[in-house]
Formats: C-alpha cells, sequence, structure tokens
C-alpha cells in the first residue's frame, strides 16, 4: 500500500516541484520577450508528422507500471526541414489570432526563432510543426523549448482537463515535461503508436499531474478542520516465473487535519489509522489460501507534510520515487512518483479520489553480511503489483445532533469474501431512512453475486434482501462505533449530507476475509436535474470468469474522465479506462491495457427521489451504474456492472462516485 498516510511516514513528500499554490499570473516565472529567443530541438518517430493509418500496425507492448526513472524516450529522429510556427492557442488547442513567427528546423531537427515584442512565455503560446493529418505542438514555457510528442501529449492532457492555458504557471509546467521526458520510454514506428505508448505508461501520472497545477491556488481555510478519511483498494499480483499470484483488498480509516498554509498550501497532519488487508494467493483460485493483516495506528506515528488546493477543487499532494525495504525478507519494491488528487464536492469538506498506483518488486540482499536485507538488486526483478483506490476525505462534524440525519438515503454497497479456493463479489443498491436518534429502516432490496468456488466454476446470481430495522451509535464528531469493543467502522460528513461504512473480518493463514463497503448520500424530495452538469467520473470495478482458466481482470477511470449531461435523460462520456487482468489463472502474468472512449452515449433514468440507472451501451453489453444522486445533483453514488447483450446477471461488480465539475 502506497496511500497517502504511508507517503508521509516515508518522508517522500519532497516532489520534483514544490506543492504550493499558483500564482496569479499566467506568465509567472515567464520573460519579457522583446526580441529574446527561443530554440529546441524537434524529434519524432522516423522523424516523421504524418499520421499512420494502416489499420494492421503492430500492437504495442503495454505497460501498467512506469520504470524507475532511467533515460529519455529512445528511438526518436530529428524532423529536418519542418516549419515552425508560433502562435495562440485557446483553451480547447485552437489557434487564435495569427502566426506570430516562423522558422524552419535544420537537418539536426534544431530551430529557432524571435518572440516578437510584448509576448511572453505562457502555457497558450504554442511552437508548432505541421505534418499530414497530425501536428506536434510544445507550450513556449522556457527558451528552450523542444517539440517531440511529450510536449504534444502534457499539452493534450491539459486541453483535457479544462485548464486555462494562459494562467497556468510556466514552471509547473517546465517541470511536467521534464518528468515525462525522465522516464525510460521507448517510441513506437509512427505518432499514434508513440501516443499510445505515452497514454499506456505516463497517462494516468500526466493527468494527475496536470490536474494539481492547472488553476490558481485556493482559499484554504475554507475547507480547514479535522477529517475522517476512508479508503477501499483493489490489487493485483504476479511473480514473473508465474509460480504464484495474488487478488488483494484494502481497506482503512483515518484520522487527519487540514490546516491553512496560505497560498494555495494545505497543511495535512496524519493522525492515526485502522486498517485491515488481505489477498487470495495460488496458482489458481481453486488451490489458494487467504493471508489476512489487521493493524492499529493509535497516533503514534503523527506527521505534518503540505498539499495544495487549487480554485478548481482539486486537492493534491505530490510524492517522488519510493524504495520500500522490509529488512526481515528478501523482497524489496520500487514505487514511480505519483500525484494523489481529490475532487472537492460543491466547496464542501468532501474529497473523493481514485488513485492508480504500482510497484516493482525486487529480490534484495544483505550488502553488509549482518543480516538484514538492506539493498534492491534491481538486476533481480520477481513480479508486479498494481493497486487502484478509491478514497475519500470528510470533514468532521463540530456537534452532530441526533436530528440530523433525519430523512432518506440512498445506499450502495460492496463486498468481497475471500476464502481458500473461492472469491465472492457481492453489490446492492437500496434505500436508508433515519427517523430519530439514528434509528433507520433498510429497504428490501436486490444483492448482485459472482462466485467463483473451489472447483474453479463460476455463479451469477440475484437474491432478494429483506427489509431491517437498526439503531447506529454515534458521537458528536460523526464517528460511528458500532464496531467490536466499540471501535469505529464509518462516519457522517459534518452537514450528515454523507455517510460511510468500513466493515471487515477475518482469520489469517488459510482462513477467511470478509470486505464491505456502504456509502450513503442523502436524497432530496423531488427529482434532481442534471441536464448541462459535467461529472468527474472515479469508477473501480472487478470482473471475474470461471472456468480453466479463471479469468480476472479489474477497471478503473483515470482522473481525467468525464461524464457530460446533454439532457436529464441522455449523455457522452469521455476518458480513458485502466484494465488490469490475469487470463489464464490466479498466478499468470498481469497484462494492462488503457481504452479510451470519446463521446460515448449513455441513456439515464432519474426517479423521484434522485434513485438513477446509468447505461453505457457497447456492442457486445452495456456498463450500468445503478445509485443516486443528491438533491442538488452534485455528488452521485453508483454499483456498477456488465451486463453481456442477452445475459440477466452481471459479470462484473464495482462502485463508482461522480463529482459535479460544471464550469461556474
Amino acid at each position: 500500500m502506497h496511500n497517502v498516510k504511508k507517503l508521509a511516514l516515508a518522508s517522500a513528500i519532497a516532489s520534483m516541484f514544490a506543492v504550493t499554490g499558483c500564482s496569479n499570473s499566467g506568465s509567472s516565472g515567464g520573460d519579457s520577450a522583446s526580441g529574446e529567443t527561443v530554440s529546441g530541438n524537434a524529434s519524432a518517430p522516423n522523424g516523421t508528422v504524418a499520421k499512420f493509418n494502416q489499420p494492421s500496425a503492430i500492437e504495442i507492448a503495454l505497460s501498467f507500471v512506469v520504470p524507475e526513472v532511467a533515460a529519455a524516450i529512445t528511438g526518436l529522429e530529428p524532423i529536418k526541414g519542418a516549419g515552425v510556427e508560433l502562435i495562440r492557442v485557446d483553451d480547447d488547442g485552437k489557434q487564435v489570432g495569427d502566426v506570430l513567427a516562423k522558422t524552419s528546423t535544420s537537418i539536426t531537427g534544431d530551430y529557432t526563432l524571435t518572440l516578437p515584442a510584448g509576448v511572453s512565455l505562457a502555457g497558450n503560446l504554442i511552437v508548432r510543426i505541421s505534418g499530414p493529418n497530425q501536428e506536434l505542438r510544445a507550450q513556449v514555457v522556457e527558451k528552450k523549448v523542444d517539440i517531440s510528442p511529450v510536449s504534444e501529449f502534457v499539452l493534450r492532457k491539459f486541453i483535457e482537463s479544462g485548464a486555462e492555458l494562459d494562467q497556468l504557471v510556466v514552471s509547473d509546467v517546465v517541470k511536467l515535461n521534464g518528468k515525462v521526458e525522465a522516464f525510460d520510454l521507448t517510441a513506437g514506428a509512427n505518432l499514434e503508436q508513440m501516443f499510445d505508448v505515452l497514454e499506456q505508461e505516463v497517462g494516468a501520472f500526466v493527468e494527475t499531474e496536470v490536474a494539481s497545477v492547472s488553476a490558481n491556488g485556493a482559499d484554504v481555510s475554507a475547507i480547514a478542520g479535522d477529517y475522517n478519511n476512508a479508503a477501499f483498494g483493489f490489487q493485483l499480483h504476479d511473480n514473473d516465473d508465474m509460480s504464484n499470484g495474488t487478488f488483494a483488498h484494502e481497506m482503512w480509516l483515518s484520522d487527519f487535519s487540514f490546516a491553512d498554509g496560505s497560498e494555495g498550501t494545505v497543511n495535512i497532519t496524519y493522525l492515526s489509522e485502522n486498517s485491515v488487508w488481505a489477498n487470495l494467493s495460488g496458482t489458481a483460485i481453486e488451490n489458494s489460501m487467504v493471508d489476512y493483516y489487521a493493524e492499529l495506528d493509535d497516533g503514534d506515528s503523527q506527521e505534518t507534510f503540505d498539499g495544495s488546493l487549487n480554485t478548481r477543487g482539486i486537492l493534491a499532494v505530490q510524492g517522488e520515487f519510493e524504495e520500500e525495504i522490509e529488512g526481515d525478507e528478501p523482497y524489496g519494491w520500487r514505487s514511480p512518483a505519483m500525484t494523489y488528487v481529490f475532487q472537492q464536492v460543491s466547496s464542501k469538506g468532501l474529497f473523493f479520489g481514485l488513485n492508480h498506483e504500482a510497484s516493482v518488486r525486487y529480490g534484495t540482499i544483505d550488502s553488509d553480511n549482518d543480516g538484514t536485507y538492506d539493498a534492491i538488486d534491481p538486476d533481480d526483478k520477481h513480479g508486479d503489483e498494481v493497486f487502484r483506490t478509491l478514497e475519500v476525505f470528510a470533514r468532521k462534524p463540530a456537534n452532530l445532533s441526533d436530528t440530523a440525519m433525519i430523512g432518506d438515503y440512498g445506499r450502495v454497497y460492496f463486498g468481497s469474501s475471500l476464502s481458500s479456493g473461492s472469491i465472492e463479489l457481492l453489490s446492492a443498491n437500496n434505500t436508508v431512512t433515519f427517523e430519530s436518534g439514528f434509528s433507520g429502516t433498510l429497504s428490501a432490496g436486490i444483492e448482485r453475486e459472482i462466485i467463483v468456488n473451489s472447483s474453479g466454476a463460476a455463479y451469477y446470481g440475484d437474491q432478494d434482501t429483506a427489509s431491517e430495522t437498526f439503531t447506529l451509535t454515534v458521537t458528536a464528531d460523526g464517528t460511528i462505533t458500532n464496531g467490536p469493543d466499540g471501535g469505529a467502522i464509518g462516519f457522517v460528513s459534518e452537514d450528515a449530507g454523507y455517510v460511510d461504512f468500513s466493515e471487515s473480518a477475518g482469520e489469517n493463514m488459510g482462513g477467511f476475509a470478509d470486505f464491505d463497503k456502504t456509502m450513503l448520500i442523502k436524497l432530496g424530495d423531488s427529482a434532481p436535474s442534471v441536464s448541462g452538469k459535467k461529472y468527474r467520473l472515479m469508477m473501480v470495478s472487478s470482473y471475474l470468469e470461471g472456468g480453466a482458466s479463471s479469468s480476472i481482470a479489474m477497471f478503473a477511470s483515470q482522473f481525467n474522465t468525464f461524464m457530460t449531461m446533454d439532457s436529464n435523460t441522455a449523455g457522452k462520456l469521455n476518458g480513458n479506462f485502466s484494465e488490469i487482468s490475469k487470463a489464464q489463472g490466479l498466478g499468470a502474468d498481469i497484462d494492462a491495457k488503457v481504452h479510451k472512449e470519446t463521446d460515448l452515449a449513455f441513456n439515464v433514468e432519474i426517479g423521484s427521489n434522485g434513485s438513477t440507472t446509468i447505461t453505457i451501451p457497447d456492442p457486445d453489453g452495456a456498463t450500468k451504474f445503478e445509485g443516486f444522486f443528491n438533491a442538488d445533483a452534485s455528488l452521485g453514488i453508483f454499483t456498477t456492472g456488465y451486463v453481456a447483450t442477452d445475459a440477466i446477471d452481471y459479470e462484473e461488480l464495482g462502485l463508482a462516485v461522480l463529482v459535479d465539475v460544471t464550469p461556474k
């Protein structure tokens, strides 16, 4: 696990660029440009800027984890004798006004041009090389500007994020380009393949980095306070020799405080955490066994580190390349630098994030023969580990009353049960009505189920659940303490609009592990309107297929994945989804893909209480979101599933959150 708390304890919050709020000027750090020059080098696969349209192009090898920082992109050649134009662009990347200056590249791909008087370095000042059906661009944010697939890729990510290009701090863009160029990547045979490589290997990384620097610093005092933090993680691991593999979950409840560090800086203090983790390991599900661990950190390891909040409501914490060696076993881990990003809900003290993480597992050595493994052997790679974690921060109430929760709530639930030779996934959505004194009634509903059992066979089905009444024990700060020995199992947000439960049980070494994640949002008295709204989608799910292969996969949306509502009944989806899979059983090697969706149409049905079904059809079936929007449609919570054409039962289950990010 490499969550925010772990990073803090490892003192890893020391990113390559400072975590501070952006200044009020897009030209911050730029130069007044009368007569000054910009120069650089232009490169591309095969030295050409042509679009490759052949449908049978060689498939690019896919990677889900960026190798440790090693070298610049290889396989690029100079673009010789090409025209270079200096232009301004709008926030959609389209040219604004006339060409400001022109030049050409030399036989080595180098160019130099003079900035017109009054033109300063900025995120919307672009140098461009055009070719047949394609172009390469770079933001002129320093006097040395290389034009390459990396510069084009980063610019596209800024555009996709909705950033105001002229307001970007130029030093942030410089450093982001440098981070991507530092990754050890190999160019494809043409530009389209090069962009595929970049998306597969650094797409999620760039999206989170872009999000954190795409707007000016916000007023942090508005979000200061004490916070509950909860997370539910999906994980897959492999061994390179295919001798073993794991399917795993992790869950935690933590306490943090946020303080105003000025100019968009958030001083974040980690206070304490309860966490559980379990995996099912083996060569196949049917011969697997369970490891289960629970840990309590009561606050002895408190530490403060910095994050940033921008005016788009994005809370970011940036970490650097990390190496972890436990010392008592012959393994160590290396993890690439990444940024943890969370989207604020409607100017409240409520943030959701879906973090994409990965690490590489290596053998270790005892370099000084003292009986402790103290160094990673980079030539002894053992396997890969991939993590997708849905996480929430919710500010605690100052004094929650027993009447605050009176009313109706929409409930979504995801459960996972691991036992020797078996995986069971569950999901459900129904309503909860609170009357008084934190007592409520859970309505009857349907629970969806996927089981791969000890024989490797799969079962898919639905089962009815009965209505039941209950009473919660809730403290004044919103902590729900119905757990064993009065332990916390969840929390209520400060406005009682969001409720979260994280429950687990298990036995180690061949026993079992159960994980239950529940989210509630308060509903309105009438159907909310979503027409014209834009939502950031955070979705994570698991797919199970029985039989000889016992195929396993997990899917997750990347940060800049959006659902735009054209009306209350229809909309379009744009963004990228990662697929991490094991096609030949639990012990198989992990394969990774990224699927890009552009203007994918979907249908919406909204009930009178905010209950909502979103159906996203494809040629083989449909993905369904079933859940609820709150009264002002600023937040939606859903279970997810995939149903093949002409099928009834779901073969994939998960959770999704939609946060309104409509430009104000």
